[in-house]
């Protein structure tokens, strides 16, 4: 048994045994005890990683067994430099939003056990090398999230409950069909029908399947499809602001920090390999989801009156810059600048993640000791949780791209590695920077600074188990904002290999002819 499945199965008995505690003080302890070991284990990986890394399939810690030979369904998992990080940041927020919650007292068997098996199925997801598993996650995902929202949610929890389950669910359905299209063809093509995600993708890559353009861009686009939702790219974002409105604030800091990453992930681990071979347009159309997500996201966010609608606005635009990371470097041009924006891609998955998990948990500090989020109504908090006010401007900050921050790193990457085979692309990105910083700024200030209100009443300082969490997570982030090898130094080895070996892309680049990215 490797460590995958054992990391697994800690998380599966910690969900299970929670469910079956009778006080919260059990279910606490047991959530603790179940995510910091998923935790420590995560960190074992990384500290092994080259040592268990197969230079042959590129995969470290590999598993791989039959399970439903009949249909090509199998027990494959692993991990590499894309999927590793995520499953590091999925043990991090799912361990210290257990600390975060130590309070919790409405049903708090049924709560840790949820936050459990939340944290389980996002790392099914990454570790999944069969297209089967990494279905069957995809969905689970959206249980212990509706849930979370439907259960301990806000005053309209029940619509934005059904909102999130309905647009996601609809958007996991059509990439099903492009998922079995993908088993079917390559059962009637070889005779092998298998659910096996790097022999599928190479399949289709290396042109095995017998099959027309339309069949090959039907595939591409159904599968975009799902990962684009689930990013979210505008305009198929409309079902995140409500989710995160009314999800209690640890809903709220999984669904940005580590949800919304499946669809990044996805861009790498399956739809990058196929760009070589769907129509060229698609990739520009990924390119385009990305940038009008950039300029959408701070006109968003600076109408907005309440808190944490403004920062759920932000990640739909920090989101954007991984798909026009992705489209870019995959484009013929200069080899290192490819890499650049490939590895500031990758990497802005992990730094977003763990710098939208100090906003929302402001977020959510604010509102519990306050009582409201709406920006008008707050004011002078710093005089009053000066700790708070410190983790919430950096945290701000952070967000907006400041240097020595991780956020600076990752979308520098992008924009300066970009600019060499989309500088279109990367200028009008650019106009988005400083309405970025204008929003950020004055939801600060607005917030933190100026006269208090006292309609507020005495409000206390941050307790401990909200301080704690939101100072790891700052920590993380600055760390890597001066120093970010230990993350972005195996991304950009998975980089390289899927850019400049010629395994996964075209050694060069995607070409695309004069008059030839779009369809008309």
């Amino acid at each position: 048994m490797g460590l995958i499945t054992i990391l697994l199965l800690v998380l599966l008995a910690g969900a299970i045994l929670s469910l079956l505690t009778k006080t919260t003080a059990q279910a606490r302890g047991v959530a603790l005890v179940s995510s910091f070991g998923a935790l420590a284990i995560s960190i074992l990986m990384y500290l092994m990683y080259d040592a268990n890394f197969n230079t042959v399939t590129h995969y470290a810690f590999e598993e791989s067994g039959t399970w439903m030979p009949s249909i090509g369904i199998g027990y494959h998992v692993g991990v590499d430099g894309i999927s590793l990080p995520m499953v590091i940041l999925a043990t991090i927020v799912c361990a210290l939003c257990t600390v975060f919650s130590w309070t919790e007292s409405k049903r708090p068997n049924q709560f840790f056990a949820l936050l459990l098996l939340m944290d389980l199925t996002l790392i099914g997801v990454f570790v999944s090398l069969d297209f089967f598993m990494f279905y069957v996650f995809w969905e689970l995902t959206l249980l212990p999230m509706f849930f979370l929202i439907g259960i301990w949610g806000g005053p309209r929890k029940d619509y934005s409950a059904i909102k999130f389950l309905i647009y996601t669910h609809i958007a996991s359905v059509l990439m099903m069909l492009g998922i079995f299209a993908l088993y079917y063809f390559h059962g009637a093509s070889t005779g092998i029908y298998t659910f096996d995600i790097p022999t599928l993708v190479n399949a289709y890559k290396d042109g095995i399947l017998p099959i027309s353009q339309f069949w090959l861009d039907f595939i591409f686009v159904t599968i975009m499809f799902g990962f684009m939702v689930k990013m979210p790219s505008v305009p198929f974002h409309t079902w995140l602001p409500d989710a995160h409105v009314e999800a209690p604030t640890i809903g709220s800091i999984i669904l940005a920090g580590v949800l919304l990453k499946m669809g990044g992930y996805g861009l790498f681990r399956v739809l990058l390999p196929m760009m070589g071979v769907a129509s060229t347009w698609f990739i520009y159309l990924i390119a385009l989801f990305g940038l009008v997500s950039i300029l959408y996201s701070p006109f968003a966010a600076l109408a907005q009156k309440d808190l944490k609608k403004l920062v759920a606005f932000s990640s739909i635009g920090h989101m954007g810059f991984i798909s026009l990371g992705v489209a870019a470097s995959v484009l013929a041009g200069m080899d290192p600048a490819r890499v650049v924006a490939h590895t500031g891609a990758m990497f802005q998955m992990f730094s977003h993640g763990i710098i939208t998990c100090v906003l929302f948990g402001c977020c959510g500090v604010i509102e519990h000791h306050t009582h409201t989020r709406i920006i008008d109504d707050l004011g002078g908090l710093t005089k009053k949780m000066p700790k708070l006010a410190i983790l919430m401007i950096v945290g701000f900050f952070a967000s907006l791209g400041l240097p020595l921050c991780s956020g600076f790193v990752a979308e520098f990457g992008i924009l300066s590695g970009s600019y060499h085979t989309m500088p279109i692309f990367v200028m009008l990105a650019a106009i988005s920077i400083p309405f970025t910083a204008g929003y950020h700024l004055w939801a600060v200030q607005r917030t933190m600074f100026g006269p208090y209100n006292e309609y507020l009443g005495d409000v206390k300082e941050i307790k401990w188990f909200e301080f704690l969490p939101l100072a790891i997570w700052t920590i993380i982030f600055v760390v890597l904002g001066i120093y970010p090898e230990p993350i972005i130094g195996m991304m950009q080895t998975t980089a390289e290999y899927f850019l400049l070996s010629g395994d996964v892309l075209p050694i060069g680049g995607i070409h695309v002819a004069a008059g030839g990215a779009f369809p008309w």
